[in-house]
C-alpha cells in the first residue's frame, strides 16, 4: 500500500501564508516592546507611571546618597515636580478605572538597586547619567509620542502639557551631567 507524503512535506499557500503572517505580527510585537513604543492609552499610562515613580525613589536615594550639593538640589526638584505629575496621572487614571502602580517596574527598580549601592561622586555620576539623561530622554519620548497618537483627548492633554517639563528636566540634567563631567575633569 502506497501512502503519499508529498502533501505532509510540502506546505500549502495557505499554510505559507498564516506562517508569514504570524511572523511578521510576533516582529512587529517584539519592535514596538523593544522600542518602548505604546499601542494604546493604558500603555501609555502605566508607562507614565513607571518612569514617575522611578524618578521619584531614585530622587529619594540621591538625597541622601549624594556628596554634590547641585545633585541634591536637582534630586529635589524631581522629587517635587515627578511627586504633583505622579497624582496628576494618577487622577486621570482613576477616572478611567485604570489602577496603575505607584512603584518602579523590575528593569527601573534594577537601576535603583545599582544606585543604592553606590556613595558620593560615583552615585552623582550613575544618578546624573541613567536617571537624569537617559530616564528623561525614554520619557521625552514616551510623552511625546503619547501626545501626538493618544486616542483619548484627556490623555493627549495630560501628555502634551507635562512633555515641556520633561524636556525642561532633560535640559537640567544634561547641565547637571556636563558640570559633574567639568569637576571630575579639573581634579
Amino acid at each position: 500500500m502506497s501512502i503519499s507524503t508529498t502533501s505532509s512535506r510540502v506546505p500549502s499557500l495557505k499554510s505559507v501564508a498564516i506562517g508569514a503572517a504570524v511572523a511578521l505580527l510576533g516582529g512587529i510585537a517584539i519592535k514596538t516592546i523593544a522600542s518602548g513604543a505604546c499601542a494604546n492609552d493604558k500603555c501609555f499610562l502605566s508607562k507614565a507611571a513607571d518612569a514617575g515613580s522611578t524618578e521619584i525613589a531614585a530622587s529619594k536615594l540621591a538625597q541622601s546618597k549624594s556628596s554634590h550639593p547641585e545633585v541634591k538640589q536637582f534630586a529635589d526638584a524631581m522629587l517635587t515636580r515627578h511627586t504633583q505629575m505622579a497624582e496628576e496621572l494618577k487622577q486621570l487614571a482613576s477616572s478611567r478605572q485604570i489602577e496603575l502602580s505607584d512603584q518602579p517596574g523590575a528593569r527601573h527598580q534594577a537601576q535603583i538597586d545599582k544606585l543604592s549601592r553606590l556613595d558620593g561622586q560615583p552615585f552623582d555620576k550613575e544618578y546624573a547619567a541613567s536617571i537624569g539623561v537617559a530616564a528623561h530622554k525614554d520619557a521625552v519620548k514616551l510623552f511625546r509620542d503619547a501626545s501626538q497618537k493618544a486616542s483619548d483627548p484627556d490623555i493627549k492633554a495630560f501628555a502634551t502639557k507635562t512633555l515641556s517639563a520633561l524636556q525642561h528636566h532633560l535640559d537640567m540634567a544634561n547641565a547637571l551631567q556636563a558640570a559633574l563631567a567639568k569637576q571630575t575633569a579639573t581634579r
